[in-house]
């Protein structure tokens, strides 16, 4: 009996270690290959201005194209004195230089070395002078070239601007004072008069607040706030009369008796100095929870992601069991079956590094395996690794068996991230035969990963002139040069590489308007319903809406006779037809009508839910279909393949000939347009300024004089001649100037441009034109090219004089050479 047990033993402790050392080989080799992601190495920069340090700058490995980096307005004394300070971090510092150029890049205006770099208390100060003047009220470029003792060369990024009575001071203490003020309950009360709540605010959230909302929410309510990384001023906009200044901070608060949650959080501020104070025009705040896998916080059918933005992005695989998400800047996944929270990709390495946690790159989850693999795009600025310091687009593949991550391809980038992400943001898909498909700077590219070429697919996508589908797999566009529709659209499937064309009938115009999964939805007009009224607004009435599948097939089909479709807006599988009919010569609006697709593929089954507490107020949560039971959640993080090299594509874009108008707002890019009308009516809705490609500023939303007047000697004459036919003010001007169509902006929008001394062409009648050569606080100056005369005319009844003839104005500007010839 007992050697019975004794060998029953023996077996069971040979059968325990071959067990134990199977496992040990199977860890062996998943780890075999695989490296952490190398911490950040470069030194921060920074400006001091009135004695404050602002404008933190991130070292770029390459040199960028100036004209796109914005991030921060550094503003210049009148005896052109600066002050650099660095934090070296581990780095050592050989040499540091200076350049200035002209706000597009074109010119350099400067250039030196800085001779003395002073270290105290751990930082590297220089106090240098410019030596060249530079224009007043105009924006240069200044960039550091800091060169390490290993010999290699980082470029560091500001806007110089110099301007006379800023009261910059006044601003940084202003933005400085509130946010402390928010954490101290004590003297928070004084906060309140500079908040304007409204019934416009639900209150609901911490994530996303404005100067409306309530004064115990942006004080942070029962939230018990510390400061955790203090904010280093940015100074993104400065004028005649405001300010604008970004604030980027970590908070955390540890609920009793639980784990500290971490926030990071940015304000804007928007101000303006007025009666010996500072007055706060807007303000804006983001606060995202970091999302911390180790304590993954489980609801009963899913997890809370706490206060987080309710667009976040996610995909679950098709039996709705894994989901990844994207939170903060990292990419998570959470396995449901096996309980586990996986840190696929992030910069950050647990310590608030500010270089770490630096939100200049978006991850793109492209699509969920049901084995848990992952494949994903990382775009924008690398805060760390072997890519850092760099700008540009990485295509990467986590293996959930080997919990690994692999960076397939490297695509450099000379843009800023701001830029970037608004063509990341129209398209970019990976197929699942290793084709990339992106758009940029208006163009099409299929780019090979494996063999590392690309080539153009289509070139000058225009905006509104095309769709993607919600999974980005599918695009159509139209081909035509009219902005509302045309004779054909063309259809392509990415994964399958291939397109075919729907072609309009004679008499008849097609319009593509959007997808539901995969399929096109498209509408159908007679050329004869097609009515543009007289302030230039065309009513697009279709006749028929259809859904085609790829190829062809027509699923579903809406048509009435005398009824037309004016509009469609798509939601999950149901189309809502905005219907109108002809009364009395114009389309007069009806109920509207809608489409269910029955083909609807259900590919998520994991839902967002809002989750509300009194402590942290409203949350985001991923739910699944099924219950999760256990409260032990398993945390892991992945490690990066180690690759001997690295897969990289250089590529040279083609920019557009065609102007492109940017819009900025609330301290960041806030939207692209082809139409500086749309540009302008854009930014003034957002309290932001429009500057085209040069980097000029073509409008700025409370920038303009009270009163002005131009002298017609200096008006050009074609301009006084009234004409608004472009093509001839333009040909007449010459390259010196760039007219405008500013039809559509509201008269208070125009009058900037004359602020400026730029009379705008303004249209009173079918028959009669008036220029618009000045205004003051009741008037505008109106020039009668009929009789040359001149008169004052009241802003209200010059308000409804032009809003009655559709508001159409034509300006011009001054190019940004031709503007530094004549100062």
């Amino acid at each position: 009996m007992k050697k019975g047990l004794l060998k029953a033993g023996v077996l069971l402790l040979l059968f325990a270690a071959a067990l134990g050392g199977t496992a040990a080989l199977i860890n062996r080799e998943k780890i075999v290959g695989t490296r952490q992601m190398e911490e950040a190495s470069l030194p921060i920069l920074y400006m001091e201005v009135s004695d404050t340090k602002v404008n933190p700058m991130y070292g770029y490995a390459n040199e960028m194209e100036e004209q796109y980096m914005r991030d921060s307005l550094t503003p210049l004394p009148t005896d052109r004195s600066l002050t650099m300070v660095m934090d070296p971090k581990n780095a050592s510092v050989k040499t540091v230089s200076y350049r200035v150029s002209t706000a597009d890049g074109t010119e350099v205006v400067e250039t030196s070395k800085i001779s003395k770099l002073k270290k105290t208390d751990g930082e590297i100060r220089a106090d240098f002078q410019l030596e060249t003047p530079i224009l007043m009220n105009q924006e240069y470029t200044l960039r550091f070239d800091v060169t390490l003792d290993n010999g290699e060369t980082y470029y560091y990024y500001t806007r110089l601007l110099q301007r006379a009575g800023t009261n910059i001071s006044d601003y940084l203490e202003f933005a400085d004072n509130f946010y402390q003020t928010c954490l101290d309950s004590e003297n928070a009360s004084t906060l309140a008069a500079y908040l304007e709540p409204d019934e416009t605010q639900t209150n609901s959230t911490y994530e996303n607040l404005n100067i409306h909302s309530s004064f115990d929410r942006i004080t942070w309510g029962t939230l018990d706030m510390k400061l955790e990384k203090e904010a280093v001023p940015v100074i993104k906009d400065m004028n005649e009369t405001t300010c604008s200044i970004y604030l980027t901070y970590v908070l955390s608060d540890t609920p009793e008796d639980e784990t500290t949650d971490y926030y990071n959080v940015t304000d804007f501020y928007r101000m303006r100095y007025a009666q010996s104070r500072v007055m706060l025009l807007d303000f804006e705040r983001n606060t995202q929870e970091l999302y911390d896998g180790k304590h993954t916080e489980l609801t009963s059918k899913g997890i809370n992601l706490g206060v987080a933005d309710k667009d976040v992005q996610y995909q679950s695989n098709k039996s709705s069991d894994i989901v990844a998400f994207v939170q903060e800047g990292e990419l998570w996944s959470y396995n449901r079956s096996a309980n586990k929270a996986t840190q696929i990709f992030s910069f950050r390495d647990g310590d608030l590094d500010e270089r770490e946690n630096l939100q200049e790159h978006g991850i793109k989850i492209v699509r969920v395996e049901e084995s848990g693999d992952i494949d994903f795009v990382v775009y924008g600025y690398m805060n760390r690794d072997v890519h850092e310091g760099e700008v540009g687009i990485a295509v990467y593949h986590y293996g959930a068996e080997l919990n690994q991550v692999e960076e397939e391809l490297f695509i450099p980038m000379k843009s800023s991230y701001e830029y970037l992400k608004e063509d990341m943001k129209l398209l970019s898909y990976v197929t699942r035969d290793d084709m990339l498909y992106v758009i940029l700077e208006d163009d099409l590219y299929q780019i090979d990963i494996k063999q590392k070429n690309f080539q153009i697919v289509k070139e000058n996508l225009i905006k509104d002139r095309y769709v993607v589908s919600k999974s980005q797999a599918s695009i159509a566009w139209m081909d035509q040069e009219d902005e509302n529709a045309g004779t054909q659209i063309t259809v392509m499937s990415l994964e399958q590489g291939e397109s075919y064309t729907i072609q309009a009938q004679s008499g008849q115009k097609i319009k593509a308007l959007g997808f539901m999964n995969e399929d096109l939805v498209y509408g159908i007009a007679n050329d004869s319903d097609i009515v543009t009224d007289n302030a230039g607004n065309t009513t697009f009435a279709m006749t028929t809406v259809r859904i085609e599948q790829f190829g062809g097939e027509v699923v579903k089909e809406d048509h009435e006779d005398n009824v037309w479709v004016s509009d469609v807006k798509l939601e999950e599988g149901l189309l809502e037809l905005e219907r109108v009919q002809w009364e009395n010569g114009a389309y007069v609006a009806i109920s509207s009508d809608h489409i269910m697709n029955n083909l609807q593929i259900r590919e998520e089954q994991v839902t967002l839910r809002l989750i509300t507490t009194e402590r942290k107020a409203t949350q985001i949560g991923l739910d699944f279909e099924k219950s999760v039971t256990s409260k032990n959640v398993l945390y892991l993080a992945s490690n990066l393949e180690n690759q001997e090299t690295y897969n990289v594509l250089s590529m040279e874009l083609t920019r557009p000939d065609s102007n492109i108008y940017y819009v900025y707002a609330k301290g960041m890019l806030d939207s692209t347009w082809s139409r500086v009308s749309d540009a302008i009516n854009r930014a003034d809705a957002q309290m932001g300024v429009v500057l085209n490609r040069q980097q000029q500023y073509v409008w700025e939303r409370g920038n303009r004089q009270d009163s002005y007047q131009a002298n017609l000697d200096e008006v050009p004459s074609v301009v006084l001649s009234g004409t608004i036919d472009e093509d001839t003010l333009q040909q007449s001007l010459g390259d010196d100037y760039t007219v405008m169509n500013l039809t559509g902006c509201s008269l208070d929008s125009v009058l900037y441009q004359v602020s400026k001394g730029n009379p705008v062409i303004a249209k009173v009648s079918d028959t009669v034109n008036v220029v618009i050569i000045g205004y003051n606080s009741k008037n505008t100056i109106l020039y009668y090219p009929a009789t040359q005369e001149q008169g004052y005319f009241g802003m209200q009844d010059s308000t409804s004089l032009f809003e009655s003839a559709g508001n159409v104005f034509v300006g011009y500007m001054d190019n940004l050479g031709a503007a530094s010839k004549s100062e």
